[in-house]
């Protein structure tokens, strides 16, 4: 007895390739000969339909969210050798809701917004000649998947079928016992009339095999298993493709022809694992979205194929298309590249941002029409190997539907489902149990919901960590800091892939996310998104990235290089999931010898050593270089063979002279002249051969408490026979700190900063929102600064790192030299860069959409962590001020404003109209107060003189709505000054981001100008308040940059990076707490 099925199957028409005499029986539509009306009129189809008016558009191309329905409009031609054909449309995506009309005549209908599906049109185009196709589309992000969205967003190809036509070719495949001979099911089926099919099957050397021929009646179903004598076989790393060839025969005549790439793979759970052609999966994996920072999610053909290609350059072998099904051509690429995917239907975030509908019987056919399509279009594709059900979502009776469906439908694969802690004891389980967000030190296979706060009994349940390992994103203040948090984030990866691969049980992970979700979206100003991907939106490398290939490396080379007789021996642990490192090319050079060779005999799992033919030689270094069985390079590495170890500087040259100078004192060495003043006590200027190298310090540099004005309690010097030192006392409201500078002849400096009292305890652990996001506790970062001339706009170093390998784009590179500022210009909005990410100087999104940059480029202000050498100087030479370290601190680079192009907001050029408080702030503000208005009419007005100025105010809980105008003219009227309190009881009840900039106008001719800032008296977006803030003004000019902040760490963390990443432990201070610092006055010799 058949079985019952449990939902209807659509018909996705394989894509012909011949169409009787029609050699090209496709027509893509794609371009810029549409129309597009944003409110179209009554009967808006008809072609004289009045109000309604159409713009020209380019399609696909996303817009951005409607509330009600739009329409597209396109001048359909048919061919005329397309006459008395069928003729469809094939539509690969339009959000969501859409209606298709020809020539005023309703053609069909559809829901869903990532899934392919057509619309025959062959009663209203078969006579051919022209038409006209109306779409009306209308958004529905409050569903079942918020992503539903944004009009025509893929491909839409006319295409010509015969009227009997082959409306179903699809293929599963069985291996025997031991994996060596398979049965290849082929599925087919004809629509219109009956007749005869033929199969073929192209091997991937290009060797044809004949199958079969079989006649077949109107709409029946055939099935067929053919035996594969010993076929090679597809998986992620050897991605063999066959070619499944389909004709249809009328009176000997072949009337079409179609085709798919097929792989010969087969997926089983046991237990806790899964097994792909009887190896056990570890899976690699990333989470991906289509986005582009112009285009949206309307990303076409290339870029999809630089996507694929550089997850696969990351060793990336598994792909999680979140939150919704990807474009047919990505699946087609996986297969071609081998990256296995978890196929995400497009249903989302149920009963968090939008409503419960997983219960819902009116909503039963959103769900199941779009999932049967997912499963019809792509179940012939041998990268996908999990259906994944929803994202995030409550388990209800609708998505227990299409676990059943799925598993009658297509047996083949596995199923999964995000949260499964949701799904009852009774249900018809899903096959994988989804893990998102495990804390990186967590079991890694246990059956725990995302936050650890639910567990299931346990079973033998293959866990896979489809969301993971977060890159950074919700840490802003980290971020705005220090880009150098994107370079840390490695610890994350490094230790979770560890533990996964170590855990039988544990399938794998996939990180969140491969791309930056920023959207330039139409008629905004400001990228909107977050920048949470291994790749920007432009497909340029990240940090992440390199943390990313070499995390996920299949070659992991443990312990240092040893001798070994004649040979240098390496320990080497087979990371592979089907390759025997027997098929590993390895590439080495030591010294002035080098080879090729490959790798010893480990299957997948294994551990062994890896013998490089050649002595060991103290000092030398060992490079080597891993390429897969088909000549990709999957690693390297660089060992320094018995390095020394590091040390710190020691003193030499005698004592420089000491003496009063200037009303404070003078330290006077073979080359140098160090001033310290008698008000500050710090150094106040410091020369090598009369060229500036110092301009102050050392400054207190503890980033997590908001520091009052230093105050000098006592200045004291003496003169020792190696040294001379200089000993400040002082205080940071009621933190006394101690320094203590010891410099000699040839101007080493070791500074000693001591805490001698601090009253404050460290920064508390906190719950920032419920479950995500939490602040692990303790100081940023405990160090002292230095400032040094604004003209020295080159930092170098050299460091240790966590890897022994670094590309020369790598703001963490183990040694380098990193620019002030961008040689080629900054970002301009909209249009891609033309130069590494480490060089950009602005970032909309995470310094909002008046962003001035100023701060240098990422690479010279992120953290350079573990150097053993760091030195600020000019690019054209001269001087430098040098760090010196044995690998255990860390320097930043901070960029400031000049101090003289700097308006308080007490300054004689500021005036207030109304009714202005005077609110203290702390330490957080400039002077430890801000003023605040929330009266409708107030106003502030600076006067300038310059080529442009910005307000700094701050982000705040109270924060309300602003006007700004600039010499009278009104430059923006919705300044947001309001923060969301995101949930209700998180442990900070009130918040505030001080010191930011909200506005700013450049490119004014230099002269005087009026900045004048008027109070809206409303309450912004999600706050609770109306106030507007002022903190001061910077002015922007000739030499409006001020000296930079050369920032000396001791010990840094990011504590507020969450998310299941790792952080260090919390970094605490207490009084007695005392450090050294090493630097050198000019470069090292």
């Amino acid at each position: 007895m058949r079985e019952e099925r449990i939902w209807r199957r659509p018909q996705i028409v394989p894509m012909p390739l011949q169409t009787g005499e029609i050699s090209e029986p496709q027509i893509c539509l794609n371009g810029t000969g549409w129309k597009l009306c944003s409110e179209p009129g009554e009967e808006f189809w008809n072609r004289e339909a009045s109000g309604t008016v159409w713009e020209d558009t380019q399609v696909p191309m996303q817009r951005t969210p409607s509330e009600r329905e739009y329409a597209y409009a396109f001048e359909l031609e048919i061919p005329e050798a397309w006459k008395e054909h069928r003729i469809f449309l094939r539509f690969d995506g339009v959000n969501c809701r859409t209606r298709v009309f020809v020539d005023g005549r309703p053609a069909g209908e559809h829901y869903g917004g990532f899934v392919s599906w057509d619309c025959e049109i062959t009663e209203e185009a078969a006579c051919g000649g022209r038409h006209w196709l109306v779409l009306g589309v209308t958004d529905d992000p409050g569903g079942i998947c918020p992503f539903h969205f944004g009009g025509i967003i893929r491909d839409v190809t006319l295409f010509a079928l015969p009227w009997t036509y082959l409306s179903r070719l699809h293929a599963d495949v069985s291996f025997d016992d031991t994996y060596t001979d398979a049965g290849l099911t082929v599925y087919t089926q004809l629509q219109g009339g009956g007749g005869c099919i033929s199969l073929s099957l192209c091997s991937p050397s290009g060797e044809e095999i004949l199958l079969e021929k079989q006649e077949l009646q109107a709409g029946q179903e055939h099935t067929e298993t053919y035996r594969a004598a010993r076929p090679l076989k597809w998986d992620s790393e050897h991605p063999y493709l066959y070619t499944l060839t389909a004709s249809v025969w009328e009176d000997g005549l072949c009337t079409e022809k179609a085709s798919r790439r097929i792989g010969f793979r087969e997926i089983k759970r046991v237990g806790n694992q899964v097994f792909l052609n009887g190896a056990p999966l570890k899976l690699r994996g990333i989470n991906r979205h289509d986005i582009h920072p112009v285009i949206g999610r309307a990303i076409t053909h290339e870029l999809v194929e630089a996507d694929v290609r550089l997850f696969r350059e990351a060793n990336i072998n598994f792909i999680r298309t979140s939150h919704y099904p990807p474009r047919p051509d990505f699946l087609e690429l996986c297969d071609e590249y081998g990256i296995y995917v978890e196929d995400e239907t497009a249903v989302a975030f149920l009963g968090q941002e939008i409503d419960c509908r997983e219960n819902e019987p009116e909503f039963t056919s959103r769900f199941m029409d779009q999932f049967a399509e997912l499963i019809e279009r792509d179940r012939s594709h041998p990268c996908v190997i999990l259906w994944s059900l929803a994202n995030e979502s409550f388990w209800g009776t609708n998505i227990a539907m299409q676990n059943a469906y799925a598993h009658q439908e297509d047996p083949s694969r596995l199923t999964i489902f995000s949260y499964p802690i949701t799904q009852h004891e009774e249900d018809d389980r899903a096959d994988i149990w989804s893990m998102h967000y495990a804390a990186w030190d967590q079991a890694s296979d246990a059956l725990v919901d995302s936050f650890n706060r639910s567990c299931h009994e346990p079973l033998p349940w293959p866990v896979l960590h489809d969301e993971s390992t977060h890159i950074p994103c919700y840490d802003r203040t980290d971020q705005r800091r220090d880009p150098g948090v994107r370079d840390f984030w490695g610890e994350t990866i490094s230790r979770f892939w560890d533990k996964i691969w170590n855990t039988q049980g544990a399938l794998g992970c996939a990180i969140w996310a491969g791309l930056d979700e920023v959207w330039l979206a139409s008629g905004r100003r400001n990228h909107w998104g977050a920048p949470w991907g291994i790749l920007d939106g432009w497909r340029r490398k990240k940090p992440e990235f390199w943390h990313v290939r070499k995390a996920y490396s299949p070659i992991h080379i443990t312990g240092e290089p040893a001798a070994e007789g004649d040979f240098v021996s390496l320990g080497i642990e087979n990371r592979f999931n089907h390759t025997n490192l027997q098929e590993v090319g390895i590439a080495w050079r030591l010294g002035d010898s080098s080879g090729r060779m490959q790798g010893p005999d480990l299957p997948p799992g294994g551990k062994g050593s890896l013998l490089i033919p050649a002595p060991f030689l103290a000092g030398e270094q060992l490079t080597l270089e891993f390429t897969d069985p088909f000549g990709n390079l999957v690693d390297d590495g660089c060992w320094q063979l018995a390095a020394p170890a590091l040390t710190l500087p020691a003193f030499s040259g005698g004592a420089p002279s000491l003496r009063e100078a200037c009303g404070g004192l003078l330290v006077e060495g073979r080359r140098f002249r160090l001033y310290f003043s008698g008000k500050t006590g710090l150094i106040s200027a410091g020369y090598v051969n009369d060229v500036p190298v110092v301009t102050g310090g050392p400054f207190l540099q503890l980033t997590g408490l908001a520091l009052a004005p230093w105050k000098l309690e006592k200045l004291e010097s003496e003169t020792a026979e190696s040294c001379a030192a200089v000993s400040i006392s002082g205080s940071y409201g009621k933190v006394r700190v101690r320094f203590r500078i010891a410099i000699d002849n040839e101007g080493l400096m070791e500074t000693t900063y001591e805490i001698l009292e601090m009253p404050y305890p460290s920064p508390r652990k906190l719950a920032m929102r419920v479950g995500d996001d939490t602040d692990s506790g303790g100081y940023e970062e405990v160090g002292i600064c230095f400032m040094v001339p604004r003209e020295m706009d080159l930092l170098s170093w050299s460091r240790s790192g966590l890897w022994n390998t670094y590309p020369d784009w790598h703001i963490g590179r183990l040694q380098g030299s990193a620019l002030k500022h961008n040689p080629y210009g900054v970002c301009q909005t909209g249009v891609a860069p033309e130069w590494d990410w480490q060089l950009d100087e602005k970032d909309a999104v995470l310094f909002g959409k008046y962003d001035t940059g100023r701060r240098g480029t990422r690479d010279f202000c992120s953290m350079k962590a573990h150097v053993i050498r760091a030195a600020m100087s000019a690019q054209n030479g001269g001087q430098a001020f040098t760090v010196l370290s044995d690998g255990t601190d860390c320097v930043r680079a901070q960029l400031t404003h000049n101090p003289e192009a700097v308006i308080g907001k007490t300054d004689g050029r500021v005036s207030y109209q109304g009714s202005w408080l005077c609110q203290n702030t702390g330490n957080l503000s400039r002077e430890g107060t801000e003023m605040w208005s929330n009266t409708e009419g107030d106003a502030c007005i600076c006067h300038f003189t310059g080529t442009g100025i910005a307000w700094i105010s701050s982000y705040d809980i109270l924060g309300g709505m602003a006007e700004v105008y600039v010499d009278g003219e009104l430059m923006d009227d919705s300044i947001s000054l309001g923060v969301r309190l995101l949930t209700p009881g998180i442990a900070r009840g009130y918040e505030k981001d001080a010191g930011r900039l909200v506005y700013a106008a450049e490119g004014l001719a230099m002269g005087e100008h009026t900045l004048k800032i008027v109070v809206k008296g409303e309450r912004a977006p999600g706050s609770m308040g109306a106030y507007v803030f002022i903190d001061h003004f910077l002015v922007f000019g000739e030499n409006d940059y001020g000296d930079t902040r050369l920032i000396i760490d001791s010990e840094f963390n990011y504590p507020e990076l969450s998310w299941g990443c790792y952080t260090k432990e919390p970094v605490t201070v207490s009084t007695g707490y005392s450090r050294k610092v090493y630097t050198k006055l000019g470069n090292e010799e």
